[in-house]
């Protein structure tokens, strides 16, 4: 009977998460931010724990053959599973407190180490019998191994907490409150409901908790949703102020801080001639080539408002940047030979370097002198008639 009510709580328990991955996922996956992207796995491998899970409440105990090889399977999965989804949740942490993908990516050859282990182990079990024991009459007993792969697990859970406390302390809680807030409250609900099933065997509440977390975090996620601009997917100005005093704190002294800012020459143009409809789609077409140029870097795509867009990336020295932008050029070229349209997207753009004693505003505001000067060069130039370029 209790085999059955744990099996109708983890039901439930997929369908809350069923029903939050389906609303998360209602545009494209891939024009989520990555940190999003990777809360979808988390979800995601929750909704799937649920399932190993249930396979062993429903076959615990069950005679038939067959049943005996849904208990393998599903206990095998379910410990495969439990480090992979705290795995997620440490590239999460990560992410959303360095805010770089590419230091995400170097850190992972060490991040993958304990699941690795736990896989192999979990996989060793079927002849070792070390995680796990499914005896003659098919009921689940815990291995000597079993241990080993809490600590496993558990280690990706301290790390994030580790990493969220060493934030606080470079930067403050003031200014790490609201990214740390959550990151805090999901690993010690986890930690807590793992060392609360360990305690007492047979209760099963992990699963139930981390569901729960996911909610807050969830929640928390969708409200931040005014972060994020409606029209393009990319970021807007909110989150472009959170996101430069966060970098400027953490910026490194032998790297350049770069801001570039993005203009659509003649999109009042595009409005008048061809409708909102359509200027809506040149702002969709530009946030798509400025993703594309910055997408192998470390560079953060933002809507100031209107038909203006921001990057802000780090380089190595000015010829870096100076190439950056050049790519971004090209880009554009490329997108309107491969799209033909009646009209030709073209951007006007300047960026300026961060220099000590500079605040955000004189920060932006040189970035955006820069690119003045530039859209003034293009009007000169007589290139600011997107319209009649496309026409011909």
């Amino acid at each position: 009977m209790l085999n059955f009510l744990y099996a109708e709580v983890n039901f439930v328990g997929a369908m809350v998460l069923l029903l939050m991955i389906t609303n998360w996922n209602r545009s494209s996956f891939n024009k989520l931010p990555l940190d999003q992207k990777i809360f979808n796995g988390v979800m995601f491998f929750n909704l799937l724990i649920f399932v190993f899970d249930t396979g062993m409440w429903l076959a615990d105990g069950d005679p038939r053959p067959w049943m005996r090889h849904v208990m393998y399977a599903s206990t095998i999965l379910y410990y495969i599973f439990n480090p992979l989804i705290c795995l997620l949740w440490v590239m999460y942490a990560d992410f959303k407190i360095y805010e770089s993908k590419y230091g995400l990516l170097r850190r992972m050859r060490f991040y993958v180490i304990p699941a690795i282990i736990s896989t192999i182990l979990s996989l060793a079990t079927i002849k070792t019998q070390y995680y796990f024991i499914i005896d003659v009459n098919n009921h689940y007993i815990r291995g000597e191994g079993f241990p080993v792969m809490s600590i496993l697990a558990l280690i990706y859970l301290v790390y994030a907490v580790w990493m969220s406390l060493d934030d606080i302390r470079r930067n403050g809680w003031g200014a790490s409150q609201e990214v740390n807030m959550t990151l805090l409250i999901f690993p010690f609900i986890v930690i807590a409901s793992v060392l609360i099933q360990i305690w007492y065997f047979g209760l099963s509440i992990i699963w139930v908790c981390t569901m729960l977390a996911c909610t807050s975090v969830y929640i928390k996620t969708q409200n931040a949703q005014i972060s994020t601009d409606y029209l393009t997917g990319v970021y807007n100005r909110r989150r472009l102020d959170q996101h430069l005093r966060r970098r400027i704190r953490m910026r490194r002294q032998n790297r350049l801080l770069f801001a570039a800012i993005i203009d659509v020459d003649a999109f009042k143009s595009i409005n008048d001639t061809y409708g909102h409809v359509e200027g809506d789609r040149a702002l969709v077409k530009v946030s798509e080539i400025l993703r594309k140029t910055s997408k192998r870097s470390e560079a953060f795509v933002a809507r100031l408002g209107g038909d203006e867009f921001i990057i802000v990336g780090e380089r190595n020295h000015q010829d870096e940047i100076a190439l950056f932008m050049e790519r971004l050029q090209m880009n554009v070229v490329k997108y309107n030979q491969e799209h033909p349209a009646p009209y030709v997207l073209t951007l006007s753009m300047g960026h300026a370097v961060f220099q000590e004693g500079d605040t955000i505003d004189s920060f932006l505001a040189a970035a955006d002198q820069a690119m003045y000067r530039e859209k003034q060069a293009h009007k000169a130039e007589g290139r600011l008639s997107g319209i009649q370029t496309g026409s011909l």
